[in-house]
């Protein structure tokens, strides 16, 4: 399984009107500081998050999002899904030889997604006719719930970021490797680590949203995150052979790429960067 990191940024990084200190050395130190709105894709078929930046990180790290056959959406906020993209599956802007695009998020998640695209095409995501023009295929999903993907298994994770709204953690496994997508979250519920326990995780990529701050609001800082990795830890569902990195990443309390992951290295964990692939 290969896992490509399309965006490792919460809301952008840096973020747009900031001038603060981290946003400030983010633009001279370019490079991995500079960070797209977080999403990932599996292999070459399915994407968690289709967010604003998605399209253009695919081209960015040479890859096609004519091959995309699955969407996996873990919430509704702008920073993870932008409408406007599925609204280019319409026939009349000449799209040739996509894949059917099967897309699973919760109830009331998919309900806005849905609204979102018809509000632009008269095209929703639920009925036959807009699933039709859309050449999609949704399915909403609740946490605890085991499903096929095409050659995937995946199990949606509790998450109480946007109970409003509905939004999901994911494990995905493949070949008996199992990654845990766990952002946006605060810190883990008891349902989601008794649902996580029945995996050996090979990799997490965990929301880091806040660096050492003594908030959290519904992401997590540095000091829950490790606290995360313990309760994960004490419960056999991860250990010392499994891959760990921070994502989700903002100007608040973390600085440019190279500092944060000489500090995330000295708690055994890593910090993503845009682009960043890694092979199970």
């Amino acid at each position: 399984m290969k896992i490509t990191f399309l965006g490792t940024a919460a809301i952008g990084y840096p973020l747009t009107f900031c001038n603060c200190t981290n946003c400030q050395l983010a633009r001279e130190k370019k490079g991995k500081s500079i960070r797209k709105r977080a999403s990932i894709l599996i292999n070459d078929d399915l994407i968690i998050d289709l967010g604003p930046d998605t399209q253009t990180a695919m081209t960015m790290y040479d890859k096609d999002m004519g091959k995309i056959k699955y969407l996996l959406q873990t919430h509704i906020h702008a920073d993870h899904f932008d409408a406007g993209l599925l609204t280019t599956r319409i026939p009349y802007m000449a799209i040739q030889n996509h894949p059917l695009l099967e897309i699973y998020a919760h109830p009331e998640c998919l309900k806005i997604m849905s609204d979102r695209v018809n509000h632009y095409e008269n095209a929703d995501l639920i009925s036959d006719e807009g699933s039709s023009k859309l050449n999609v295929k949704s399915k909403s999903v609740n946490a605890g719930d085991s499903f096929q993907v095409g050659h995937y298994k995946v199990k949606a994770i509790d998450c109480v970021h946007d109970t409003k709204h509905g939004s999901l953690l994911y494990v995905i496994s493949e070949n008996d490797k199992n990654v845990f997508y766990a952002t946006d979250t605060p810190a883990l519920t008891e349902k989601a680590l008794e649902e996580l326990k029945d995996y050996h995780l090979d990799l997490v990529i965990m929301d880091h949203s806040f660096g050492k701050v003594d908030y959290s609001f519904s992401h997590l800082n540095e000091k829950l995150f490790i606290e995360q990795l313990e309760k994960m830890r004490s419960l056999g569902i991860i250990d010392d052979k499994t891959l760990i990195y921070g994502t989700h990443i903002s100007h608040d309390g973390l600085s440019y790429h190279e500092l944060i992951e000489e500090e995330a290295v000295s708690h055994g964990y890593h910090m993503a960067y845009d682009g960043l692939e890694i092979d199970l």
